[in-house]
């Protein structure tokens, strides 16, 4: 078999791969759908329910559903229904406006207007030389004065 086809079948495998993590009576079943997920945890263990859901979508989907058998956690839980959409993320909040105050005449002629980078340069510049001066102390080391 060429290597560039069996390269391809481990990548077309991966999103069927089950994954199973944890120990009774909690587990972690990560799969490619829910619907996968929930038929490997119903054939693994005795009545499983689900109590927590994550997706994740990098490269492929997978789901981790968190199943438990134990009865006071499965009391707590929800339907297994509301697991089965992948929660919706919240719409981002706009920016909240932030009001500037009005200049007066007298202050418009009594100061120029301030550009943005006149606080920037001259620190730029102080920080290029003290970078500058550091690179020529490396590169021409100080003479040692001779021994007597």
């Amino acid at each position: 078999m060429p290597l560039g086809r069996g390269i391809v079948e481990v990548f077309e495998a991966i999103p069927d791969r089950i994954e199973v993590s944890g120990h009774g009576p909690t587990w972690r079943v990560t799969a490619g759908s829910f619907e996968t997920a929930v038929a490997y945890a119903e054939e693994a263990w005795d009545a499983p329910t689900v109590i927590a859901r994550a997706d994740r979508n990098r490269w492929w989907p997978r789901v981790t559903l968190t199943f438990t058998t134990d009865p006071a956690r499965a009391a707590l839980a929800p339907a297994r229904d509301s697991f089965a959409k992948p929660p919706t993320p919240p719409a981002p909040a706009a920016p909240a406006a932030v009001p500037v105050p009005a200049r007066t005449e007298a202050q418009a002629r009594a100061t120029p207007p301030v550009r943005d980078d006149d606080h920037v340069l001259p620190s730029l510049e102080a920080i290029f030389a003290y970078q500058e001066e550091r690179r020529m102390a490396r590169r021409f080391p100080e003479q040692r004065p001779p021994t007597a």
